[in-house]
């Protein structure tokens, strides 16, 4: 009879228990499913990350939850009255929340990345890194704040502690967070990319990445160099790959026994191959009798490439030079070169 009765004290609890194994082993197909039913609703390719962010929160919340209710209801029912389990049940809970969101802020590149591509913006792959540490170090700190608060602490001095450390930090590291701050700016503005071919503080070269502290750029002499950010923000800089166009400007000397008819066609023949250049652009020609030098006589050419690529746009230079000797020799003109000539005076003695 007594073992019949302490199996009817017990029911209650087992039974709950049954139910929590069972809702444990089926919250796995339910929630993913469901997540993911309303993920491939929404107007972006979220991450498989997002999916899941719930599954082991959830698993913890379900055993937690499942297993006090279980504790009410049993004739161990005192113990869900003494102060460690009645502060352990909701700090569980509380963790199980900010995981979840911890698990969510790991793909907030996403959700960032959709909506700086709808404003007509190209979101930084480091930028979308920086919001999800940031979203990481702030859920830890309200987690942490949280469970201490349930735990009966004086949450108060535990955040002026914060705040004290943080400003002894921050007087150390001046330049540090400079650097950061710098950091912050140039995601924010984008002036330039990894992979950009950029000019900064007489540095000129490709991105290679974009840190807290330093962009590194790679120069064309494979030097490897490190430009703190708060250096970059404070100077100029010319981004060379952002240009849709490249100027190209020549002067070609020809020699002083060229007639002028001779210099008026060859710059009329000129005019009319840049024109029919495809890689040249029509707005911009110029080409010009420009001046009388010393030992030639200067046509000035200006125009526009269409190439931005250095290597299309040495080809196109490339084309257009043989173009030019193949025009002297048309026009019966000549290049010139820097030449003195000396004149010898014969006087009677």
């Amino acid at each position: 009879m007594t073992l019949y009765n302490d199996f009817l004290a017990w029911m209650p609890a087992l039974t709950i228990l049954a139910f929590t194994i069972l809702f444990y082993i089926g919250f796995r197909i339910v929630s993913i499913r469901v997540i993911r039913f309303i993920l491939d609703k929404l107007p972006f390719d979220a991450d498989e990350n997002i999916a899941s962010a719930l599954y082991r929160p959830g698993r913890m919340a379900i055993v937690v939850s499942g297993g006090y209710t279980a504790l009410v209801n049993s004739p161990l029912a005192r113990w869900a009255q003494t102060s460690f389990v009645s502060n352990l049940v909701p700090s569980c809970m509380i963790i199980a929340f900010y995981w979840a969101l911890y698990n969510f802020s790991s793909s907030t590149s996403v959700i960032f990345e959709h909506f700086f591509t709808k404003a007509g913006k190209k979101l930084d792959p480091a930028i979308s890194g920086l919001f999800s540490s940031f979203f990481h170090a702030l859920i830890i700190f309200f987690a942490v704040a949280s469970v201490l608060s349930t735990w009966g602490f004086n949450i108060s001095g535990f955040i002026a502690g914060l705040s004290i450390g943080g400003l002894a930090v921050s007087l150390a590291a001046k330049d540090s967070l400079a650097n950061i701050f710098a950091c912050l700016v140039i995601l924010m503005d984008q002036p330039f990319h990894v992979g950009d071919w950029i000019i900064c503080n007489n540095i000129e070269g490709i991105v290679e990445s974009i840190s807290f502290r330093s962009t590194n750029v790679r120069t064309f002499t494979q030097a490897l160099v490190y430009i703190p950010n708060s250096l970059i923000i404070s100077t100029p800089i010319q981004n060379f790959t952002n240009r849709d166009m490249r100027r190209l400007e020549m002067t070609l000397g020809v020699t002083y026994d060229a007639t002028r008819e001779q210099v008026q066609s060859l710059v009329e023949k000129i005019t009319a191959y840049l024109k029919s250049d495809p890689d040249i652009l029509d707005d911009g020609i110029t080409v010009a009798f420009s001046e009388l030098g010393a030992s030639s006589l200067d046509i000035s050419i200006v125009c526009y490439c269409r190439h931005t690529s250095y290597a299309k746009y040495m080809k196109s230079k490339e084309k257009i030079n043989l173009e030019l000797l193949k025009l002297l020799e048309e026009t019966g003109t000549s290049a010139a070169y820097p030449s003195t000539s000396v004149y010898i005076e014969k006087t009677g003695v």
